[in-house]
């Protein structure tokens, strides 16, 4: 998996319309491969990046 980490510093508001936009991507990508297909994997992997780095910012 490659993931590219941006240097572009998003507001906690602008990140969660990021993290909202990648949990329906994962639901219709789970829906359209398979939940145990690569691409699934992959944007859930993004999906808990982004989850993360939202949980340190906001703590």
């Amino acid at each position: 998996m490659e993931t590219t980490i941006q240097k572009t510093v998003l507001k906690p508001r602008e990140l969660l319309s990021y993290i909202e936009f990648l949990r329906k991507q994962l639901i219709k990508t789970g829906l359209t491969y398979g939940f145990n297909d690569y691409r699934t994997m992959q944007t859930s992997q993004e999906l808990d990046f982004y989850i993360y780095e939202y949980q340190k910012i906001t703590a």
